[in-house]
């Protein structure tokens, strides 16, 4: 199979798998306890209108599609997301698709660069840490990673919080801007809101990064071609970035592809602690008023991102690594 026909097959097998998360989220949606009409009314609301007025909690079940069959409603819901109509929010009344847009863009701020600088210093350490194991390098990042990765952003993030914004004033206790500001003083007081809740990001990811990418290079560095590599005269720092690094590459531009699918979700703690509006934070608050139209665009602009990522990682690998190309050639 030649290189076009292995990449139009890699297309369709995404967009088949974005059609199954559609059809997913519609189905888990449907099953979360709780009537959606309560929440968009109000509890107090609706138990009035309960006693008193029916035929309102009827209208407006009517008025949002709720009262048709649920074959009908998801014949709606796909027409509607085609035409990337994703309805109107439950809670806020505010247009799906231009709320889900506004938390996004902020998510994207805080997450893009936690990603971009966690790979290139997560990377960079783990694999001299694996290509020189046991020595200094390795002994005093392994131990500190190790902590770190295995405590959780959340008890994290509230540590931090907790010193350097309550006890040394250094940093917001929480939001995103302090309001009131324009042009480049408004881009510096979004800084120094987002610096605790980006050091956080940093810190978690850059010891995901560390430690895929030293067990990697530790894998490798005992290789027959590496061995050969050696004997022939190249000089360590050759044989690591020649040699080495080639071939631990695959797996960790896959891993850091994944982080950047997971980049709309990667941060929902984060953003709870330190009250960042972005995606997290949205759905957070989502699951708590049952907001149906706000969960799905959500969960499939999630859902869709880590698909396309993972093709952009496999279109990546293919570039690193000859040995893809030819086995698409030959499969």
């Amino acid at each position: 199979m030649d290189q076009t026909k292995r990449i139009l097959r890699r297309i369709l097998e995404a967009a088949l798998i974005i059609f199954c998360i559609v059809v997913i989220n519609f189905v888990l949606i449907r099953f979360m306890p709780g009537d959606p009409v309560m929440h968009i009314l109000g509890e107090s609301t609706y138990l009035r209108l309960e006693v008193e007025d029916p035929a309102t909690i009827e209208e407006v079940r009517r008025l949002y599609g709720l009262d048709q069959p649920v074959w009908r409603q998801f014949l709606i819901y796909l027409g509607k997301t085609l035409r990337l109509d994703f309805g109107i929010s439950y809670t806020t009344k505010l247009p799906v698709a231009r709320l889900v847009w506004m938390r996004m863009k902020w998510t994207l701020m805080l997450t893009f660069p936690a990603i971009v600088l966690s790979a290139l210093l997560g990377g960079t350490l783990g694999l001299f840490a694996g290509w020189n194991r046991g020595k200094l390098l390795d002994t005093v990042c392994s131990p500190i990673m190790l902590f770190i990765s295995s405590v959780p952003t959340n008890c994290l993030g509230i540590l931090l919080l907790i010193y350097f914004a309550f006890q040394l004033h250094l940093f917001p206790v929480a939001g995103m801007t302090s309001g009131g500001l324009t042009g480049l003083a408004k881009a510096l007081d979004i800084l120094w809101h987002m610096a605790l809740p980006l050091f956080v990001l940093v810190l978690y990811k850059t010891s995901y990064c560390y430690m895929l990418m030293k067990s990697a290079v530790q894998g490798i560095r005992e290789e027959e071609y590496v061995t050969v590599a050696r004997s022939k005269g190249f000089t360590q720092i050759g044989v690591l970035f020649r040699h080495a690094l080639k071939n631990a590459l695959c797996p960790y531009v896959t891993a850091v592809c994944m982080q950047f699918g997971h980049i709309l979700s990667g941060s929902m703690m984060t953003e709870v602690v330190f009250s960042w509006k972005g995606m997290g934070l949205l759905i957070y608050e989502s699951v708590n008023t049952k907001d149906f139209p706000v969960l799905q665009t959500c969960f499939l602009a999630i859902g869709t991102a880590i698909v396309l990522c993972n093709l952009l990682a496999d279109g990546i690998n293919a570039v690193i690594d000859p040995s893809i190309r030819q086995e698409g050639k030959h499969a």
